[in-house]
């Protein structure tokens, strides 16, 4: 099928409900049959699920898709590249994608859960899917080197601003490369309300606090002091997650690492989860670290502000936090955060923007 000539609502709602007819016991149990485990199946699901129930918006100007879409995708969770290949199916686009080899399995996934919305006995579906995506896991400079991203006239780059330079000196032409680099998302903490009401715990556990829209950055709403707020956190999260020697390994050098410096840190019994108040915030924490942190810290830090996520009681926004939800790309209510639809702004780009021109 060839790509279509615009982008149309009537044409992306037909589609939307295709894919809404894969419910979230087929995305599970497919899910499982890759080999993730159950509470990662549900997650995944429930990524899915938000990924297909609104239909992206259309841009008032006439939009025509890419003739061939490549995505340079870093290691992350298993859903973060599935908002583009999603649409780009939806608008038959070819993709080249460049992947970790452990993260190829979520690709696959997908696929299933297309031909499934489709019809898994029709062969000639599962070879059209199959035809419009080329996947490699071969490093960047040798794949700019082969030609292998020739034949693209859009390239969506995820990864360090190193890896954003290497493509765009090799394509200079304006739009031919989006970057996507890292961004800080952010957990608004109303502790009275977090000690009846544990959604918020879900921004944090889902996907194992990977990610850029796993909050890092935790900013209390209310006047409990860090030390308060860090046990209330911790005494929630502990044995919340699976214990992992390695993540527990690094957050105990972590914790001494702050504790020799003066900082006040505090450790989860089950060693998974750390909290520190920050006086500066770390980019790129490892999973499990959190920073209690004023608002008017993130106010001065240059960094990209991904997820937002708030609790519904939150009615009056200081003025630090009011700039804090201009900033950011992903405004929720607790519990959402790792689930954005597909009229989220990635680093303020609509995603249908991406892939159409």
């Amino acid at each position: 099928m060839m790509s279509p000539s615009i982008v149309s609502a009537a044409q992306l709602y037909l589609m939307f409900a295709r894919l809404n007819t894969v419910d979230d016991r087929s995305v599970v149990a497919l899910s499982q049959s890759y080999g993730y485990k159950d509470d990662e199946a549900v997650t995944i699901a429930k990524a899915y699920r938000s990924l297909v129930s609104e239909v992206p918006q259309v841009a008032p100007f006439i939009a025509q898709p890419v003739k061939h879409l490549g995505i340079v995708g870093a290691s992350s969770v298993p859903t973060a590249l599935w908002p583009y290949l999603l649409l780009a199916d939806c608008l038959d686009i070819p993709v080249k994608i460049k992947i970790p080899a452990r993260d190829i399995s979520s690709i696959h996934l997908l696929q299933d859960i297309i031909r499934r919305a489709s019809g898994t006995t029709r062969i000639a579906k599962r070879c059209d899917v199959e035809a419009r995506l080329d996947v490699s896991t071969h490093a960047g400079d040798v794949l700019i080197s082969t030609g292998f991203w020739d034949d693209c006239d859009r390239i969506l780059v995820f990864g360090s601003d190193a890896t954003l330079a290497l493509y765009r000196k090799r394509f200079p032409e304006p739009g031919m490369v989006i970057g996507f680099g890292h961004t800080e998302s952010v957990l608004v903490l109303d502790s009275k309300q977090a000690r009846t009401d544990d959604r918020w715990m879900a921004d944090l556990l889902a996907f194992g606090h990977r990610g850029c829209l796993a909050a890092h950055l935790v900013i209390p709403c209310d006047h409990v002091q860090s030390p308060e707020l860090a046990a209330l956190m911790l005494n929630q999260l502990n044995e919340k997650f699976e214990p992992d020697i390695e993540r527990a390994i690094s957050l105990r050098h972590r914790f001494h690492e702050l504790t020799v410096h003066g900082q006040s840190a505090w450790l989860s019994a089950d060693g998974m989860w750390l909290a520190s108040h920050a006086e500066s915030i770390t980019l790129g924490t490892i999973p499990g670290h959190l920073q209690i942190v004023n608002p008017s810290l993130v106010m001065n830090t240059d960094c990209n502000i991904g997820a937002l996520s708030m609790p519904e009681s939150l009615r009056a926004l200081s003025l630090d936090l009011d700039l804090i939800q201009a900033r950011a790309t992903w405004k929720c209510r607790w519990g959402s955060a790792q689930f954005p639809t597909l009229n989220w702004c990635n680093s303020g780009v609509p995603i249908l923007t991406t892939i159409t021109q």
